[in-house]
């Protein structure tokens, strides 16, 4: 049996994944690794303010903020739609480059309501190339029935993303 091609990193509200994976990337940079897809940094809101969500593009270092910037008075977060819109552009364009490895900063809430991501993350799977994607715990139901239960799972640790990673890159160089 083959190996999987997905590499599911979970989380939970706690433990964010976002250093880690950055820290994985800059490894296999250093590997020399042709990588693409986004990352994601920010802080988390509070009952007073929006939270700061930045997505980059791991191919060119593009940034954008992914939460819209509302008034004081406004209630709630949401995401900037045209924001979104780029980092699907971005997203659908490095699956088209087939990086050795793609980095999907998330599946989330907004893919599970079929929205997001969820597009380019289709495509990813299909085409059936490497790829590393956070998962909240708490959504795994929602992935396995987008995506199926075969994938390898890790907690958010640079060595064992970084190790799952170089491990389907010699795959690919074999193939």
């Amino acid at each position: 049996m083959a190996a999987s091609r997905i590499c599911v990193i979970t989380y939970d509200s706690f433990s964010r994944p976002d250093a880690v994976v950055r820290e994985v990337v800059a490894r296999l940079r250093a590997a020399g690794l042709r990588l693409g897809g986004l990352l994601q940094d920010g802080r988390p809101g509070n009952a007073t303010e929006c939270a700061m969500l930045f997505l980059e593009d791991i191919g060119t270092g593009q940034r954008i903020q992914a939460f819209e910037q509302r008034e004081i008075d406004a209630r709630g977060c949401r995401l900037d739609a045209s924001g979104l819109a780029t980092a699907a552009t971005w997203l659908r364009q490095a699956v088209e480059d087939q990086p050795d490895i793609l980095f999907v900063n998330r599946f989330g809430r907004q893919e599970v309501e079929r929205r997001g991501l969820l597009d380019e993350i289709a495509l990813a799977v299909a085409v059936e190339m490497p790829i590393v994607i956070a998962v909240n715990r708490s959504l795994l139901p929602a992935w396995h029935a987008f995506a199926g239960p075969d994938a390898t799972y890790v907690a958010a640790d640079a060595d064992q993303i970084a190790g799952w990673c170089l491990d389907q890159a010699k795959r690919v160089a074999h193939t």
